[in-house]
């Protein structure tokens, strides 16, 4: 089993690097980075209630990443 909190961390960490390397697509990246999380956590041997918790935290985190980008890229233009 992982540990939740360092996935997370791994996640937002690996989505700042691609940022800072320019991901050519950082939408693109941010939802890969996303749905292999997602299937960390679905074969995991937490809880199901356990599990429906970090998905939704993750769309949260997902959401937010988004949200960088979209300022980011805004600004750029």
């Amino acid at each position: 089993m992982f540990d939740y909190e360092s996935l997370k961390k791994c996640y937002i960490g690996a989505f700042q690097m691609g940022l800072e390397l320019g991901f050519s697509n950082p939408k693109q990246g941010n939802e890969l980075l996303h749905k292999f999380c997602e299937s960390l956590v679905d074969n995991s041997n937490y809880s199901e209630q356990d599990k429906q918790s970090m998905k939704h935290d993750l769309e949260l985190v997902k959401e937010a990443l988004s949200q960088e980008i979209e300022l980011r890229f805004r600004g750029a233009q």
